[in-house]
């Protein structure tokens, strides 16, 4: 039996079914989708940056959001927070936009427990920390190369109505950008939080790991 290609929708369609010119990119791995994930790429990424990681994992039946983060940066790109360690971070923008994605999953028949949040360096930040502050879980959540910026808050935030969240944690030991510490940190805390929490390190640099395409496959195949 043939496989069938990946579907990519057009910008006006992917708009359109989310009501958010964010949304930028659908892509169906199938006739129909089971699960649900949205990527989130790093900081001065966007939209199209995590497309690649939707043709290497090979997730069957599955709908890909990639969103665009809602911050513009002067230099180029885009930022999922706004602000400064002396101003404060703004991140409500993202938070809404997160909501409404999920939200429309539901209204479409996607329970939570199949939606999974997949984020790169700042976009894995985001997924952290927007999860621990809904009263809900999710199917998963794939933190690469990722960081938690304020401990402290999170600890508050999370609790049990969103600590059956699964987390996988992948970062490559050679990173000089966010050093692989901060995921060892990451491990500790949700353990001690009562999430069900894995972490996996890499020969790599602050970059999405291709040898752990199939360690996130499996992840996510196995909680379906």
């Amino acid at each position: 039996m043939a496989k069938s290609s990946p579907k990519l929708m057009s910008f006006q369609i992917a708009a359109a079914i989310y009501n958010d010119p964010l949304i930028k990119k659908i892509i169906h791995t199938g006739d129909f989708y089971r699960q649900s994930i949205i990527a989130l790429h790093g900081w001065t990424g966007d939209e199209g940056s995590m497309e690649p990681i939707t043709k290497a994992i090979r997730v069957p039946n599955t709908r890909w959001i990639l969103p665009q983060a809602p911050y513009p940066l002067e230099q180029k790109g885009f930022s999922w927070f706004s602000g400064s360690g002396e101003s404060g971070w703004k991140f409500q923008k993202s938070f809404n936009l997160l909501d409404k994605i999920i939200e429309r999953e539901r209204e479409q028949g996607t329970g939570t427990e199949r939606i999974f949040l997949l984020g790169f360096s700042q976009g894995a930040t985001l997924a952290m920390i927007y999860t621990a502050s809904r009263k809900f879980s999710l199917g998963g959540i794939i933190s690469i190369a990722g960081f938690i910026r304020n401990v402290g808050k999170f600890r508050k935030k999370a609790t049990k109505a969103n600590n059956k969240t699964p987390i996988l944690l992948i970062h490559g030991t050679k990173d000089q950008i966010i050093p692989v510490e901060e995921s060892y940190k990451t491990h500790d805390l949700y353990q001690n939080l009562g999430f069900p929490s894995e972490l996996h390190v890499f020969n790599t640099e602050h970059k999405i790991p291709l040898k752990a395409t199939n360690l996130i496959r499996n992840f996510i195949l196995n909680r379906l």
